[in-house]
């Protein structure tokens, strides 16, 4: 199937009539709303939800490419999640849901101009009746076709099985919709062959950003975004999070800003001048360290593994032999310095600073802890092997089964299980079920897949080096989220998906288009 390659054009540009109609609307409510909020007293809700207002009246009627508007989602979306949302707490109105809502109808009003347009023009060329038909196509990849299905399950259990209904619907919405639509979106509308430099920048300073506010927050234990529910210090430990809910999510974030760093140049022939190493060599500095600073095994390891298959992946057949006898000949004593220093610093910090990480890293406790919480997740699942216990259940289910009943909580080593799976496969196999699973599986493999065939069809270097990001970026969010269940968190699954998608058109984009709807048209 042919797709053609879509125009970072611009929106409503011959239409005219529907941009005043459209800045008028979203001007005059946002103002209605935000006079609203202030006789109410609500002053800051009144003042962010006319600036959403504007913002989108002026995105919808100005000359601007849904290309801009996923850059600058891009670059903007953890500070400005932060700060767009209706209410504070239990926000039904956020900054990621607003803007992929305006891409959405952007692109539909955009496809229903062009089919209007189109057979105006055909029934201009043409006056018989026997024609041939027109032939519109909608294409998905088969993980979009996995996830899809595993988004209605997740949203049909929210809406039957979950005991809080509104914090399950958003689960369902954030976490699982919302990525499909960013990766749908990329892979069909973000061209990195034009885009890609703008897009760079925004990731140096994002980077740049994270490591600021997570560093500030690890030396004075100030949270400096304060959401409900997340605070900084828990358990006499030192959770840096960033404008993110999660510290997971904050440390997988930096991770793939970190890999994606490390590709751009090649993806996008960039040559810096000297001002501009510096400044790229600090971005990617602070994306490495940014993904440390929470203090996960499991985004260390990721780092590690990741980097190793994007720097072998990425080159060609031959080189990499000469990069393994280089590497060998300059690069390990270098390595071996560098580890010399980073367990020195975490020995000092952990020694001078206990404050700062607790014992997260010396007390084998953790690590029973993690067992035994895995042990009561599993159990779980087989408890309700076809449909889990339901969409953010899991919490309520292992206390109506443990401290409210007989049951006594699982154990390893006289040390207690938690209250969460700690995994995203036991996450999903517990409130899900092994339905949820098993398409929860397929679609990380289809991922996996879409990367590996990729990477053996690229013709180019620029190809091979987006397979091989595609590759390393997968392996970055799986390794951590063996023991971490951050894959319920929205933002992290934004980023993820959004990365693939714009990584995947730009390796390849034919071999994984299954699924099309067409429609006829008579002239």
């Amino acid at each position: 199937m042919d797709r053609q390659r879509e125009r970072p054009d611009t929106f409503f540009d011959t239409l005219p009539f529907l941009r005043i109609t459209a800045f008028l609307i979203l001007t005059t409510g946002g103002v209605a709303v935000a006079a609203t909020l202030s006789a109410s007293g609500n002053y800051r809700e009144a003042a962010v939800f006319a600036a959403a207002a504007l913002g989108a009246g002026l995105l919808l009627a100005g000359p601007i490419s849904v290309q801009t508007v996923l850059i600058t989602w891009f670059a903007l979306a953890p500070l400005a999640s932060f700060y767009i949302r209706f209410p504070t707490d239990r926000s039904i109105v956020t900054y990621n849901r607003v803007v992929f809502a305006l891409i959405v109808v952007m692109l539909l009003l955009k496809s229903g101009y062009t089919a209007v347009s189109t057979q105006t023009a055909s029934e201009a060329a043409l006056s018989s009746r026997n024609a041939a038909p027109q032939r519109s196509s909608f294409s998905l990849s088969k993980f979009e076709v996995a996830w899809a299905l595993l988004s209605v399950l997740a949203l049909a259990s929210a809406m039957a099985r979950s005991n809080n209904f509104a914090y399950a619907m958003r689960m369902a919405i954030d976490t699982f919709w919302l990525p499909l639509v960013a990766f749908h979106v990329a892979r069909n509308y973000l061209d990195l062959r034009e885009g890609g430099r703008q897009l760079l920048l925004g990731g140096i300073a994002l980077a740049l950003f994270l490591f600021a506010s997570g560093a500030f927050e690890l030396v004075t234990g100030t949270d400096l975004f304060a959401y409900k529910g997340s605070e900084i210090v828990r358990e006499g430990e030192r959770r840096v999070n960033g404008p993110f809910v999660s510290d997971s999510s904050f440390a997988i974030v930096c991770l793939m800003l970190f890999l994606f760093l490390l590709a751009a140049p090649r993806l996008f022939r960039v040559r810096f001048d000297r001002t501009g190493k510096l400044v790229y060599a600090c971005a990617v500095a602070g994306a490495a360290l940014g993904a440390l600073l929470p203090l996960f095994r499991g985004v260390a390891s990721g780092l590690v593994l990741s980097w190793i298959v994007l720097k072998w992946s990425s080159e060609s057949h031959n080189h990499r032999w000469s990069l393994l006898r280089a590497a060998v000949r300059r690069g390990l004593p270098l390595g071996a310095l560098l580890v010399a220093i980073l367990i020195a610093l975490a020995g000092w910090i952990a020694t001078s600073a206990p404050s700062l990480i607790g014992d997260r890293l010396t007390d084998l406790r953790s690590a029973y802890g993690r067992l035994a919480t895995w042990k009561a997740a599993a159990e779980i699942v087989f408890d309700n092997p076809v449909l889990g216990v339901g969409l953010a259940n899991y919490a309520d289910y292992y206390d109506a089964t443990h401290y409210y009943s007989d049951e006594p909580p699982e154990e390893v080593l006289e040390t207690k299980a938690g209250g969460s799976p700690h995994s995203n496969v036991l996450w999903i196999g517990a409130e899900l079920g092994l339905t949820g699973l098993a398409l929860y599986i397929a679609a990380n493999a289809y991922l996996f897949l879409m990367g590996w065939r990729a990477l053996k069809r690229a013709a180019d270097s620029r190809q091979r080096t987006a397979a091989s990001c595609l590759l390393a970026l997968v392996l970055a969010y799986s390794i951590p989220g063996l023991t971490l269940a951050s894959g319920n968190y929205s933002d992290l699954n934004l980023y993820f998906l959004f990365l693939l998608g714009a990584l995947y058109r730009l390796s390849s984009s034919q071999d994984l288009l299954v699924v099309s709807t067409q429609s006829q048209s008579w002239v």
